[in-house]
Order: C-alpha cells, then sequence, then structure tokens
C-alpha cells in the first residue's frame, strides 16, 4: 500500500450518526490488517469518549489535582498540542504528540479537547491572511498535511481518519485540505436532507475560492523561494505530495420503522426525503469535478440503545458481549446491527482504496 490515506466524516448537522459511524469503521479497517489513527478534532469528544477507557481518559483530562493545571496538562495530551506553535504565529505543527491505544477498536487516537473550539479564530484568520498570499497563513492552513506527511515520512500508520464536529466553520475546512476523501454521514429527516443541500452550495464556493487561494500562493513561493516544491509536498498539496480531495459518498442513519404482522411498514415522509439525497449528493461530487453515477454507500440501522452501550464499554458493536450489558435477544440483534456497518465499512474501503 503506497503511503497513508486519510478519510474525514463530515456533515454540518449533529445527530446523523457520526461517531458511532466513524470509530466502527475504523474498527473494520483495523481488522483488515490496517494500522490506523484516529484523529478526534470534533471539540464534543465523543469519539474519545468512546474509543478510550476511564483510566485513560481521567490520565489526559485529570491528571492534576488544580483544575487549571489539568487544564494545561490535557492541552499537552491531546490533538490541541499540535496547534500550540500555530496559535503562538509558527506555521508549522508540533508533530511530536501523544497517542493513546484504543485496545478493543484496535486503532490508535489522538484524543480530542474541548478547548479545540479555541482553534476556529486561529484558522479563520489564517484563512483571510492565506487569500492575501500571506504564505505562512498558506501554511497554517494546511496543518493537516503537515501532520499526515510527518506520520507518512514515519511510516507509522496506513490510515488516518479524522472526526470533524457538525461546523461549515474555517477549522473544518483545514481538516479536509489534508484528506484523500470524506464521507457524509446524514439522516432521512427534514433538516438533514435541508443541511445536506447547504453542504453542497458550501463545496460550491469553498472549492472556487480555496483554488484562487492556492495558485496565488503557490506563484508567490516560485517568486523568492526555489524550495517551494519540497514545503509543497510538506502540506500534501495536490500535485505537490497530496492527491485531490475526493467524495466517496453518504450513508444515511435509519428511522424507527413501524412494523405490521412482523413486517417493517415504510414512513412516507421519510422515504420521500431518502430519494432525494442522491442529487445533492451529485452536487457534491461535481463540485470536486468528479462525474460518479451513484454516491450511497450503504444505510446505518437505527440501533435503539446498543450505541449508548458501546459508549459505556467502549467497545465496537461487533465486539459488544453479553458482560457489556446487552440482554436477552439483543445478541442478535448486535449481529445484524454489525453486519449492516461492515457493508458500508467494506463499501468505504473499497471506494477510499481505489483512489
Amino acid at each position: 500500500m503506497a503511503g497513508v490515506k486519510t478519510l474525514s466524516f463530515f456533515n454540518n448537522k449533529g445527530g446523523v450518526g457520526k461517531t458511532t459511524l466513524s470509530t466502527n469503521v475504523a474498527y473494520h479497517f483495523a481488522e483488515r490488517g490496517l494500522r490506523v489513527l484516529y484523529v478526534d478534532c470534533d471539540p464534543q469528544c465523543n469519539a474519545t469518549q468512546l474509543l478510550l477507557t476511564e483510566k485513560q481518559t481521567s490520565e489526559i483530562y485529570d491528571g492534576a489535582d488544580d483544575p487549571k493545571d489539568a487544564l494545561q496538562e490535557s492541552l499537552a495530551k491531546t490533538v490541541y498540542s499540535i496547534f500550540i506553535p500555530l496559535r503562538e504565529g509558527e506555521p508549522e505543527i508540533d508533530t511530536d504528540f501523544p497517542v493513546y491505544r484504543s485496545e478493543r477498536f484496535g486503532i490508535d487516537v489522538l484524543a480530542g479537547n474541548p478547548s479545540l473550539s479555541q482553534i476556529e479564530d486561529v484558522m479563520s484568520a489564517a484563512w483571510q491572511m492565506a487569500l492575501s498570499r500571506e504564505t505562512a497563513a498558506f501554511r497554517r492552513v494546511h496543518w493537516a498535511g503537515q501532520l499526515v506527511t510527518a506520520m507518512e515520512d514515519e511510516d507509522r500508520y496506513d490510515v488516518i481518519l479524522f472526526d470533524v464536529g457538525p461546523s461549515l466553520g474555517p477549522f473544518n475546512r483545514t481538516v479536509l485540505l489534508g484528506c484523500d476523501a470524506f464521507v457524509t454521514p446524514t439522516a432521512t429527516d427534514l433538516f438533514s436532507y435541508h443541511a445536506f443541500g447547504n453542504l453542497a452550495r458550501w463545496f460550491d464556493n469553498w472549492v472556487t475560492e480555496y483554488s484562487e487561494m492556492a495558485e496565488g500562493n503557490i506563484l508567490a513561493w516560485k517568486d523568492y523561494n526555489p524550495n517551494y516544491q519540497k514545503k509543497a509536498r510538506n502540506l500534501r498539496l495536490p500535485g505537490h505530495g497530496g492527491s485531490q480531495l475526493r467524495y466517496l459518498g453518504y450513508t444515511t442513519l435509519e428511522y424507527v420503522k413501524k412494523t405490521s404482522n412482523g413486517q417493517d411498514v415504510l414512513v412516507g415522509a421519510f422515504e420521500r426525503f431518502r430519494d432525494k439525497f442522491e442529487d445533492e449528493a451529485l452536487r457534491i461530487g461535481d463540485s470536486l469535478s468528479q462525474k460518479n453515477d451513484q454516491y450511497l454507500l450503504g444505510h446505518v440501522p437505527h440501533m435503539y440503545s446498543m450505541p449508548a452501550t458501546a459508549q459505556d464499554s467502549h467497545s465496537p458493536i461487533a465486539e459488544l458481549t453479553y458482560a457489556d450489558g446487552i440482554r436477552g435477544s439483543a445478541g442478535k440483534q448486535r449481529d445484524r446491527y454489525a453486519e449492516d456497518i461492515k457493508k458500508v465499512s467494506d463499501a468505504v474501503h473499497s471506494r477510499l482504496m481505489a483512489l
């Protein structure tokens, strides 16, 4: 396998099962023998709480007796640590960061931090300066590319997965700049549909703006720096060590269906929305100059309380046991849910590795 593959799970609406999906995809990737790093860039840190044990999170966030000291220590033990040089005005991140092993998922984790919301302002300022051909700022907005390049050089991982919060702000844009591809988890309801439409329009504007930014900064580099190719490669720019951002597709979080005589009964309002998502996905693909015919990766089942049980047990769905708290016929339900998630994971893996 050549290089590191990078993938983000991204949507501007919460409540669509993003954390459950992304962590279980990471688990299935590890089951295939891939070395996986999961980077939690969501200030809510739900993925970190799921992937790591209470002992691990206590060591990260509650190490010192004084709350202020504990906060400062946690910054150095989480994803926030890589941004400290950027907050001080430097153009490069700190790649000497700690990772924690999620034994049940079989992956490494760069833990999230609630203070990551502060980086939004840093990236907003860097984005505006980069538009004015400030090349140091241009390097800052490519922090994710710097991270991936460093891991590539050390040959530590095969896949890096980024989880981000539900936002269309500058910080999430900078995550996508370091990714080969992204997936949009959705739910089949009115508000998820409209949020998906906003996402399609956002990509139209964002891609145009970034193209102008990249062209201006690379031209400026060429004017005065004979080593711009090396610096561009470290940022993982397309054509300079990186690849064009690709849209792998979307998943739908299924609603709770009614039953009659043991059979599922479709709910018309939800089914109508399900058919509309493909059109918006095609618009996202078009904004990235893709010409795919179909973007649906699969359906994620509504799993009732099982994701909460998985959160409490720090376990992938497929590995939940009766000792973790599932009861009665839940074992069969777990197997059905796990099989559906595996199908989605297989589709994501197939499309990602084909890039």
